[in-house]
């Protein structure tokens, strides 16, 4: 679609694309920054999986394969689908940029708690800040995201990859949440009357 396109069109599609490949080097080095961060510190990043070991795998591909076919249409815009819609793909990326804003304050807040998956050591139950809006900001942004990346990038093979991730990363978030109310007994009951598990629900 992209040789038919005006100038318009072609700018915004590169300036799309430009901010896709920012966000996803930005998110890549973030992740990367907590996990020295956590070395120095002598605290483990990797928790225990909170499901079945292939489905927690699973949950993650599934959640970066359309990350990696996106940045195709980003650096080669060429490869963009028939189905791609300026106006969709700019509501995408903000979507993308909501749920990068949520993520990023979500594992700051967390700080040296930052785990992916169940702590196996010292924890603490954080229910100041973003997390008085949501018990999961993490995985609230992890949707976002990956919606705004199939919005931007409208393909089947995408709209797979973004049913099975969000339903194996509720299934997660359901599993955390039982671990954190064995944890946590009372005050984990507390917050949950008072932060909802994603944002309205």
């Amino acid at each position: 679609m992209f040789y038919g396109a005006n100038e318009q069109i072609k700018f915004n599609i590169m300036i799309q694309g430009f901010l896709i490949i920012i966000f996803f080097i930005v998110f890549i080095v973030f992740l990367g920054v907590i996990g020295v961060r956590n070395a120095k510190n002598n605290e483990d990043s990797l928790g225990k999986t909170p499901i079945n070991k292939f489905l927690f795998i699973l949950a993650k591909f599934t959640f970066l394969v359309p990350w990696i076919i996106s940045l195709f249409g980003a650096v080669k815009p060429e490869f963009l689908p028939d189905y791609y819609s300026n106006e969709l793909a700019w509501v995408g990326v903000l979507l993308i940029t909501f749920g990068f804003i949520i993520v990023i304050a979500g594992y700051v807040q967390l700080g040296k708690y930052t785990r992916f998956g169940l702590p196996t050591k010292e924890s603490k139950l954080i229910t100041t800040g973003i997390f008085k809006y949501s018990r999961n900001p993490m995985y609230l942004g992890l949707f976002l995201m990956i919606i705004g990346i199939f919005f931007y990038f409208p393909h089947w093979i995408l709209a797979v990859c973004v049913i099975i991730s969000i339903v194996l990363h509720h299934q997660i978030t359901l599993a955390e949440e039982k671990f954190m109310e064995h944890a946590f007994g009372k005050e984990w009951d507390d917050f949950k009357k008072v932060s909802k598990r994603y944002l309205l629900w």
